[in-house]
């Protein structure tokens, strides 16, 4: 196990106010990395969501801190990048959870709101990989992760937004790994299906609609996709870059 161990390393989790996101900083944690943690919109449920996470980090004797950032602010990624490095001394690993959740027919859906989903969604994603770039092609290595859902396969009524930009963060994942591959820095995408604390998942109704669709009958637990995540992150990974994994419980195997 010692080769899924992170300690030693620094990873910035943008994102971890999210169910999901702070699942992933917690594991992350407890293999052994130093954490960063971040918003993804200055909102008072995500402050309290991360300073919640970040306090758990540090009882397991981890350094680290947490940032009210919004994504969609160059000057906000840059910053909070760069006191990552000051502060844990490196950026080892980025894992980007952004999940803005938007259902309209496209009909009704305004440009304002159209550029809001791709500008959080998307576009942040890319705010931050472009300036994590900066220390891991300086050190010439990283891992970067960006978590996705399986919307960015396959279509959805009233989703037109959302959609397009999960599938953007996965060519522009595909596309950063090409560019980064010669100097150690590997990017993935975690395909995450339908999962306990999506934003989308707002009722038991709701789950048990979807529970029926998935093959598996059941939705994903964040410690699952948190898993995956870290198997990524680890030097058992070093060769695979550019990949998505899915995981879905069947749905994209769906008729």
């Amino acid at each position: 196990m010692s080769a899924f161990s992170l300690a030693d390393k620094s990873a910035l989790i943008v994102g971890a106010s999210t169910p999901i996101g702070s699942a992933l900083a917690l594991a992350l944690a407890e293999a052994g990395a130093n954490t960063a943690l971040s918003t993804v919109l200055p909102s008072p449920r995500e402050v309290a969501a991360i300073q919640t996470c970040g306090s758990t980090i540090r009882d397991m004797g981890r350094d680290g801190f947490a940032q009210t950032i919004d994504i969609t602010s160059e000057r906000d990624v840059q910053a909070l990048v760069e006191r990552t490095v000051s502060e844990l001394g490196s950026l080892d690993i980025l894992v980007n959870a952004p999940d803005l959740a938007f259902a309209k027919p496209v009909q009704d859906s305004s440009l304002a709101e159209w550029n809001r989903v791709l500008a959080v969604n998307l576009s942040g994603v890319y705010l931050s990989c472009r300036a994590a770039a900066g220390p891991m092609l300086a050190q010439q290595r990283g891992r970067i992760i960006n978590l996705v859902s399986v919307l960015g396969q396959r279509g959805m009524a009233n989703g037109s937004a959302y959609c397009a930009a999960q599938a953007g963060v996965l060519n522009l994942t595909r596309a950063l790994s090409q560019e980064w591959a010669r100097q150690g820095i590997t990017v993935n995408a975690i395909g995450a299906g339908w999962t306990e604390g999506m934003a989308m998942i707002q009722d038991d109704t709701t789950k048990k609609q979807l529970s029926r669709y998935i093959p598996q009958k059941r939705l994903a637990q964040p410690r699952e996709v948190a898993d995956a995540v870290l198997s990524f992150a680890s030097n058992r990974s070093g060769f695979i870059t550019g990949q998505v994994l899915w995981l879905e419980g069947g749905v994209l195997s769906r008729l």
